[in-house]
């Protein structure tokens, strides 16, 4: 197992001169830190202990953009200081250096939190997952445009959404907007890594097995061997007109005015206001669709509110998703309601039951929050789910390419099949999906 390349910057800890942590990614971005030395994971080098109030690791400046980013550090709790108040369980995250931020957290009951401050009061979402003392485990965070998650051996705990700046700077402890300051959970770090991009499931997970051994599996059925694959992805469209980019055609019950075309909910940027579709003034319901030309099989929305003051009123209560094969007749996918306190720039995701191929997906408005107009930053449809996948034998490549290490998402629908190809020649293997199952598979 690898750990994704491209990482901003990674700190190994043993890489350590006094007070600094050398930056192993080339990137230039050393830590500081006033932690002392401890035993790593598995006793592989030396980590750094958080043992003291004052104590912490942190760097500015490591993020050009807070929208998308990830953290993962090995962690073993130590002890916890129970006067601590909330915003001193802080032990990995980011801040603005002046208040706004959001970090993983430890109650004084070891329970794994989300501690948030954003600009008007100090917040705390717990998991109802406990950490256990004196145990490495391996933490992540990641960020996607407003949408965190918590992540503890490589397993999704913990979601939520906050949108605001949450800053560039990385700390293991936080008060009142000031990193490196003060912490009441003293326990250790070792080799901390910073992408700015979002790590997906499978990559989160595949960090967390980098670190401890794993075993694989395959299935088998009727002579038949199987693999799962899962997949959680969103498709943007990056659209520049109604029909530009060729594939794909974007229409609306009626747009505000050419400056809030339709289009713009598929442009793939919500930089301004401007970068956003409204409905007709005095028209607050009203629907858009988009015509992907060919069969889409999606179950799940991103929708993220206008760039704008407005968008508590302007985002819709209440909407349908809808899907058709011709553009005539709709078949309804989900229905959404009561979504209220929307702030602007906000992203929510909605995962919506489907495993049918429909070309038209269409967004129909039927309760808003305003007697005016409703407006919509941008919306981007995905999958998520599992894929069934034929292996043709069960052999240590096979296994090492495609065996699973552990059985997650099981809750899902599998609804299709992939058969993977087996040149035997050229050694080499290739995964191909087929409409249809064919009547009889031969590999020679």
């Amino acid at each position: 197992m690898s750990i994704k390349t491209g990482y901003k910057t990674r700190w190994l800890m043993d890489e350590a001169v006094s007070t600094t942590l050398l930056d192993s990614s080339g990137n230039g971005l050393n830590a500081t830190t006033s932690s002392a030395l401890d035993s790593s994971f598995d006793n592989r080098g030396s980590a750094r202990k958080v043992s003291g109030t004052s104590q912490g690791i942190y760097r500015t400046g490591v993020l050009s953009s807070y929208a998308n980013f990830t953290i993962s550090t090995m962690y073993k709790l130590s002890s916890i200081n129970t006067a601590s108040n909330t915003y001193t369980n802080a032990i990995l995250g980011m801040t603005t250096g002046s208040a706004n931020g959001i970090f993983i957290a430890i109650s004084p009951n070891r329970e794994i939190s989300f501690y948030y401050y954003n600009g008007s009061a100090h917040l705390v979402s717990g998991s109802g997952i406990i950490l256990n003392s004196n145990e490495w485990v391996h933490l992540s965070l990641t960020a996607s445009n407003g949408v965190y998650r918590i992540y503890l051996n490589g397993v999704p705990i913990h979601t939520i959404t906050t949108s605001h700046n949450v800053g560039l700077n990385f700390s293991t402890c936080y008060v009142n907007g000031s990193y490196n300051s003060v912490t009441y959970i003293y326990g250790s770090y070792d080799d901390i890594i910073i992408w700015e991009s979002t790590l997906t499931d499978k990559e989160a997970f595949d960090v967390y097995k980098y670190y401890f051994k794993e075993n694989r599996l395959l299935f088998q059925s009727n002579n038949n061997t199987y693999a799962l694959e899962y997949k959680d992805v969103f498709e943007p469209l990056a659209m520049t007109s109604f029909t530009t980019p060729s594939s794909y055609q974007i229409s609306s019950s009626g747009d505000y005015s050419s400056d809030y075309a339709c289009w713009k909910a598929f442009d793939g940027k919500n930089a301004t206001y401007a970068d956003s579709w409204i409905t007709i003034s005095g028209a607050p319901l009203g629907w858009i669709q988009v015509n992907f030309g060919t069969s889409k099989v999606y179950n799940q929305l991103s929708f993220t509110t206008r760039n704008h003051t407005d968008s508590n009123t302007t985002a819709p209560k209440e909407f349908k998703i809808l899907g058709s094969f011709d553009g005539v007749s709709w078949t309804e996918l989900a229905l959404i309601q009561n979504q209220t306190g929307w702030k602007q720039n906000e992203t929510r995701v909605f995962e919506f039951n489907n495993s049918v191929g429909f070309q038209y997906y269409r967004v129909e408005i039927t309760v808003a929050n305003s007697t005016s107009y409703s407006a919509i930053g941008e919306l981007i449809f995905g999958y998520k789910g599992l894929a069934l996948v034929n292996i043709p034998s069960k052999s240590a490549r096979n296994f090492s390419q495609y065996g699973a290490t552990t059985l997650t998402n099981l809750n899902l629908a599998i609804n299709k099949t992939n058969y993977v190809l087996q040149d035997i020649d050229s050694n080499t293997l290739t995964t191909k999906q087929l409409d249809k199952k064919p009547l009889g598979i031969i590999f020679n």
